[in-house]
């Protein structure tokens, strides 16, 4: 009985001992920022933690898709047949090596019509030219009206033209002095009417040229925003001039050659950081002014040269009226109507009748396009008028020289395109790369830089990442920020920057989106063009702080707390975060080192693991052992929240 009574009352003994042992367990996180003291005590609640000092490191986070860092999808400038493909699917191209060429036999055509219809509209100046000092024409020419042209000069062959037709006539009429004067008058006026119309016409491209420069010159003032100036905060005035920007001649011409570049003031930029000093908006004002000063002296100069346009047409009208009487007289001459130069017109205007002598006062100008329609409408326009003057017997007028003129300068134009034209058959590839796509075949017609017909190359200088950000992460992104991309092709993480960031909303729906980018560095992994990545860029390190875990931080609106357990009792403290990152959040005030908050109510039912997907602390039991995930960045209920975007 005794033996039995000692070995009975040895379990009783050892039972309070091994239930007196403590089962807290110290849990580390981030690199010993946290500790978690979890107690499987009879009756414990809570699910606790000890505010301590961390490390924390915030990222944003998102989809993006993979695409190379150079990628051209080039297509043929001009339409026309494809002749040959040279490359395929895969292959290593260099930059200038030919991909595919067109039947050049089309584009030979072209340029052989716009030659031949060049050639006429020189022959048809020519002979009008000659109308003028013809002895067997008895009409005189009287007025012209028109405004002048915006294309083009004087060509060389005009002005022989002008030279023949008064050896011509002065050979013609004979012994007359009068009649020789009179012709030389006509081939002189004829010249500086010519002369004048080059002059024109080269004052109206620099008007055109010093536009433009003054255009981009103040888009950097116009379009400043105020509150981007910083040094002294004040507010330059966004517009930089009083005076109204000039406007070009009425007659357009988009075919106008451009003045030689002049010695102009460059234009300041921002600063990198995207902001604006007073100095350098000063600059930008003062460079605007300077551009707004030539754009308003070159259009001085174009009326002018537009107004000498008129005067040596009313001249020439004068000087073939004078020629007409002198070599006998009265008879009918045709009056050249109006042709107010509108762009494309030819600036003639419709014949009429009219009493010889001396011309009245008027102003003649053509007016060209640089389009192939206005080319043909001179080139008609000047067809019409030599059938009704020199082949009829009729003399020209200023306004038909003009017009005459002007269809030689858009043929020469079109001459000048067709040329060209001619010497983009062959497509060659830009950079150096790999073949990834071909998108044409022998036998296609093709339209000009058509965007389907096309052959891609993808560059050798790496990958970047599209992708977009949410508005309330914007504001962290900065570029240059590192970046980690994990995607489908490689187990391996990459790494890379932040090269860019959008600044127009491309989202389709109420919550503002913008694009991102990110380069990826250099890997030796395969990656595909279009493939899915999924990306985190640390916005935000710290150093020591003070840290909570993240799931202790509930977040409404803009305000957070947390709840802190003190005397066996909860209350909600109100905190102000700093960086945020998936496992710890910095607490800027509101919490000491030391303090103990609540992570979960074990009272409460936990999330499962298939919402919680592994993330958090999970499976926290009444027992002692506990099992805690370092992965995610979820929380416990009530109200621990996910942070995908770091914030």
């Amino acid at each position: 009985m005794p033996d039995r009574s000692r070995r009975r009352r040895r379990p009783r003994w050892r039972r309070p001992l091994a239930i007196g042992v403590g089962v807290a367990v110290v849990l580390v996180a981030g690199g010993g920022g946290v500790a978690w003291a979890l107690s499987g005590r009879t009756g414990e609640r809570w699910t606790t933690a000890t505010v301590a000092m961390g490390s924390v490191q915030q990222t944003v986070s998102g989809t993006g898709t993979v695409a190379s860092a150079s990628r051209r999808d080039v297509a043929f400038p001009v339409a026309g047949t494809v002749a040959t493909v040279k490359v395929g699917l895969g292959d290593t191209v260099t930059a200038g090596e030919v991909l595919a060429s067109l039947d050049p036999t089309s584009l030979q055509n072209a340029l052989d019509q716009e030659s031949t219809t060049l050639q006429q509209a020189q022959q048809q100046l020519s002979d009008d030219l000659q109308s003028q000092t013809a002895s067997t024409t008895s009409s005189a020419s009287t007025t012209s009206a028109s405004s002048t042209s915006s294309t083009s000069s004087a060509t060389s062959s005009a002005t022989s033209s002008a030279a023949r037709s008064s050896t011509q006539a002065s050979s013609s009429t004979g012994t007359s002095p009068v009649v020789t004067k009179a012709t030389q008058d006509v081939a002189t006026a004829q010249q500086a009417l010519l002369a004048a119309y080059g002059a024109a016409h080269a004052a109206l491209g620099a008007s055109t040229q010093a536009l433009a420069d003054a255009q981009a010159a103040c888009t950097g003032v116009t379009g400043l925003d105020p509150a981007t100036v910083t040094a002294d905060g004040s507010t330059p005035s966004p517009s930089p001039s009083d005076s109204a920007t000039p406007t070009p001649s009425p007659s357009d011409s988009s075919t106008s050659t451009p003045s030689p570049s002049d010695s102009s003031t460059p234009t300041p930029t921002p600063t990198s950081t995207g902001s604006t000093t007073v100095a350098q908006v000063q600059a930008l004002i003062a460079a605007c002014q300077a551009k707004l000063s030539s754009a308003s002296q070159a259009q001085a100069d174009t009326t002018t040269k537009q107004q000498a346009v008129n005067d040596a047409a009313t001249a020439l009208d004068q000087a073939v009226a004078a020629l007409q009487k002198a070599l006998g007289g009265s008879g009918t001459s045709g009056a050249s109507g109006a042709g107010a130069g509108a762009t494309g017109s030819t600036g003639a205007g419709s014949t009429g009748t009219g009493s010889s002598g001396a011309g009245g006062t008027q102003s003649t100008a053509p007016a060209t396009g640089s389009s192939s329609a206005a080319a043909t409408q001179s080139r008609s326009g000047s067809a019409s008028l030599g059938s009704s003057s020199a082949s009829q017997g009729r003399v020209a007028t200023a306004a038909d020289i003009l017009s005459d003129q002007a269809a030689i300068d858009a043929a020469q134009s079109q001459v000048a395109m067709a040329t060209q034209e001619l010497t983009l058959v062959n497509l060659t590839s830009p950079i150096a790369g790999t073949v990834g796509a071909v998108s044409l075949s022998v036998g296609q017609h093709v339209q000009a830089s058509s965007t389907s017909a096309v052959i891609t190359v993808l560059g050798t200088d790496g990958y970047v990442v599209d992708l977009t950000v949410p508005l309330t992460s914007l504001e962290k992104v900065k570029v240059g920020q590192t970046a980690t991309a994990l995607v489908p092709s490689t187990s391996t993480q990459l790494t890379g920057k932040v090269s860019s960031i959008g600044v127009l909303n491309v989202s389709s729906t109420s919550t503002p989106e913008y694009d991102l980018v990110v380069a990826l560095d250099a890997t030796k992994d395969r990656l595909f063009d279009g493939s899915s990545a999924q990306v985190a860029i640390a916005v935000a390190a710290t150093g020591q702080v003070v840290t909570v875990p993240t799931s202790a931080v509930h977040v409404s609106g803009q305000s957070a707390t947390v709840q802190v357990l003190a005397n066996g009792q909860v209350s909600d403290v109100t905190v102000q975060r700093g960086a945020v990152g998936a496992q710890l959040t910095e607490i800027t005030s509101g919490l000491t080192v030391g303090q103990v908050v609540v992570l979960a109510d074990r009272n409460q039912q936990l999330p499962s693991s298939s919402t919680n997907q592994g993330s958090g602390l999970s499976g926290l039991t009444n027992r002692s052992t506990t099992r805690v995930g370092v992965g995610g960045s979820g929380g416990f209920a009530p109200g621990g929240g996910t942070f995908r975007n770091g914030g």
